[in-house]
C-alpha cells in the first residue's frame, strides 16, 4: 500500500440468519409444548367423589374448582386415585406434646389405591385440615404417633394401595372442621374433602 492511501471499506459481515431463525423457533416449540402440558392438565383435571353412607352410595362429578365434600369412611377418587378417610381420633396431647389452648390433636387414618394402569406419585402434604372459619393448615409433626403407622410420601404402582395417620391441630368442637386433599398442583388445598365430624 502507498503512503497516504487508505484501505479499502469492509463490508460489513452478514449475521449468520439461519441460525436466528433456527433458535428462535425452538424457543417456541418448547414454549408451545409448556402451555400445552398446562392446558391439558388443567382440562383434564377431573374431580369424580363417592360418598360411601352405609348401604347408600352416591357419586358426583365435577372439575377440580369445585369443592366435592365427603365424610368419614368416604372415598374421594381424583384422576383414578382413590382416597378414603377411613377414621378420625382425637388425642389431648402429651406432656412434651402440648396443643394450642382450645385445641386439639386429632390422628386422621387415610388410605390411598392407584386404579390407573401407570405410577403415581402421593405425598402426605396433599392433605389439610380446613377450619369452620376457613383456615387451612397443614400437619403437625408429634412424637405419640408410631413413625411405622404414619402416612409418608412415595410412588404407586398401577393397582397398589397404602394407608397411614397423619396428625394435625384443630379447634376443639369444631363442627366444619374437614380434611382437605388435593394432589394437584392446580388446585386449591382446600378442595376435596371430608367432614371430621368433631
Amino acid at each position: 500500500m502507498q503512503p497516504g492511501m487508505y484501505p479499502p471499506p469492509q463490508q460489513p459481515k452478514k449475521r449468520n440468519r439461519a441460525l436466528f431463525w433456527i433458535g428462535g423457533c425452538l424457543a417456541l416449540i418448547v414454549l408451545g409444548i409448556i402451555f400445552a402440558v398446562i392446558a391439558v392438565a388443567i382440562a383434564g383435571h377431573v374431580v369424580t367423589t363417592t360418598i360411601n353412607t352405609g348401604s347408600n352410595t352416591s357419586s358426583s362429578s365435577s372439575s377440580s374448582s369445585g369443592n366435592q365434600v365427603s365424610k368419614v369412611g368416604g372415598t374421594i377418587t381424583l384422576n383414578g386415585v382413590q382416597a378414603t378417610l377411613v377414621s378420625v381420633k382425637t388425642y389431648p396431647g402429651t406432656d412434651v406434646d402440648i396443643p394450642k389452648a382450645g385445641n386439639e390433636y386429632i390422628v386422621v387414618h387415610v388410605r390411598l389405591h392407584n386404579t390407573t394402569d401407570n405410577e403415581v406419585d402421593y405425598n402426605v402434604f396433599d392433605f389439610h385440615t380446613k377450619s369452620g372459619t376457613g383456615n387451612i393448615t397443614d400437619e403437625t409433626f408429634v412424637s405419640f404417633v408410631n413413625s411405622s403407622d404414619q402416612l409418608n410420601s412415595g410412588k404407586l404402582a398401577a393397582g397398589g394401595s397404602v394407608e397411614g395417620d397423619i396428625v394435625f391441630e384443630v379447634k376443639k368442637g369444631d363442627h366444619l372442621a374437614e380434611l382437605t386433599w388435593q394432589p394437584s398442583f392446580f388446585g386449591n388445598a382446600g378442595d376435596n374433602g371430608w367432614i371430621l365430624g368433631l
